[in-house]
């Protein structure tokens, strides 16, 4: 365990960005010369005399609490006078809107070994909420306060959570990785791959991490199309088809809404970033995209549908859909074989359960009914078409921040790799030149995951 070994002074990531292994933790969680045991044995007394300390490795990082910071475990045998200390990882949430409140608290509320330390919002019914919410929570009024004022220790805090507008994703994350924090930035990462690319840089010279909260890749519905996939019963995947659609007939004025380019509203992105995601991830690298976005309700808004043909370099293609202006919006996934097909018409549960105020904790949390289990079809050996339901696996959120604590402390793989997210952000770049120019754009080199689809 960390107290009682050498941790080396830099976790590395051996998967290249641009071609050089990615430092993804600094010395927070190791150090080169140095064990780190509590005075006089361990226990409780020993937690709160470890000394503030300067990481030996990387002498420009701030000084650190490590009193503060490492926080005792229970061992196994129930003593709790045990060495074997985990850190806390102390997040700093910027934003209490939709992803804030309902995303990303009640997730890290769940994740034993962090805690959310202080929020930001200028929003007087939100500060009231996170009061509620987080009682223990500093409030900030601003990233600013965060960021300059000299009443906030930012030494107290390790990872920053940039939860607000699309707007704010990249000077926030830059003003965060700047000050030595680790960030994870909701998605849309960037507006475009270009801008995702210098934050990954930025990352790797700070010797910080770079997460993305692609919280749709563990969704019951995506997760159950994976695994049917997995079991070869359908054979090779030759299309696919997936949407995220509603009909939303009353204006909300808000950003997602806006035409103004720098806002970043609009489904292509909003909904393309996890359409793209699980395409990629599913049939693999993209060779061309061909996409139209058109806004329907007004002319003065951004996309509110839109439609993209991704071209694989398998040969297969994927049909993705996102709009706010379809009754109809099934089914979720529709992916063909040579040997048969999936069917799921209902999308995940997740979001509407944190929304009706299920916690991660529940019981029920990320199950679906048994009545909306996948329809699979397929070719027996005689030839003749059979057809089975497949049981939803569960949808399970969270997964996503026990596997960013760990990252932070003991230099594990992301849960969601940066080069993931600057391909799907190609593939987006290329689906909205399509979108104005009415061509197909080729991408070269094709756009893909670093992992290898089903």
């Amino acid at each position: 365990m960390l107290p009682n070994s050498r941790a080396p002074s830099v976790c590395v990531d051996q998967t290249p960005v641009m071609g050089k292994p990615v430092r993804l933790g600094g010395c927070r969680t190791g150090f080169q010369d140095l064990s780190v045991r509590p005075p006089g044995g361990g226990g409780r007394q020993g937690h709160s005399a470890l000394p503030e300390m300067q990481c030996p490795a990387n002498p420009q990082l701030p000084r650190r609490n490590w009193a503060a910071w490492f926080t005792p475990r229970v061992s196994s045998s129930g003593n709790s006078g045990t060495n074997d200390f985990q850190p806390q990882v102390r997040v700093l949430l910027l934003g209490y809107g939709l992803a804030g409140r309902v995303f990303h608290a009640p997730l890290i509320q769940a994740t034993e070994g962090m805690a959310v330390t202080a929020v930001v919002t200028g929003d007087p019914a939100r500060r009231a909420q996170v009061q509620a919410d987080l009682p223990a929570a500093r409030l900030l009024a601003s990233p600013d306060e965060a960021w300059d004022s000299d009443e906030f220790d930012l030494t107290e805090i390790d990872l920053a959570i940039v939860a607000g507008a699309n707007i704010t994703h990249v000077p926030q994350a830059r003003a965060a990785l700047e000050r030595g924090l680790h960030v994870v930035v909701d998605k849309p990462l960037a507006p475009d791959a270009t801008s995702a690319r210098e934050l990954a840089d930025l990352a790797q010279a700070n010797d910080r991490q770079l997460h993305i909260f692609q919280n749709r890749r563990w969704d019951s519905d995506y997760l159950t199309m994976r695994a049917v996939v997995a079991s070869g019963l359908l054979g090779t995947p030759h299309r696919f088809e997936s949407r995220f659609e509603r009909l939303r007939t009353q204006l909300s004025g808000g950003w997602r809404e806006s035409a103004r380019a720098d806002e970043q509203g609009g489904v292509l992105v909003d909904f393309g970033a996890h359409l793209v995601d699980q395409a990629l991830a599913l049939l693999g690298p993209v060779a061309s995209v061909t996409a139209v976005a058109r806004s329907v309700r007004a002319a003065d808004i951004a996309n509110d549908d839109a439609q993209m043909l991704l071209t694989h370099t398998s040969g297969a293609v994927s049909y993705l859909s996102g709009s706010s202006v379809a009754a109809f919006g099934q089914p979720r996934f529709l992916l063909l074989g040579t040997n048969g097909g999936c069917r799921i018409d209902l999308p995940d549960s997740q979001e509407a359960q944190l929304r009706a105020g299920l916690t991660p904790h529940d019981d029920v949390f990320g199950h679906e009914p048994i009545d909306t289990a996948a329809v699979v079809q397929f070719a027996a050996k005689d030839g003749t078409l059979q057809e089975q339901s497949w049981p939803r696996a569960q949808g399970d959120w969270r997964t996503y921040y026990p596997a960013v604590r760990d990252a932070i402390r003991f230099g594990t793989p992301a849960p969601v790799p940066v080069d993931d997210v600057i391909a799907n952000l190609r593939v987006l770049d290329a689906a909205a030149e399509s979108a104005r120019s009415g061509r197909t754009i080729t991408l070269d080199p094709p756009a893909g995951h670093r992992t290898t689809p089903n």
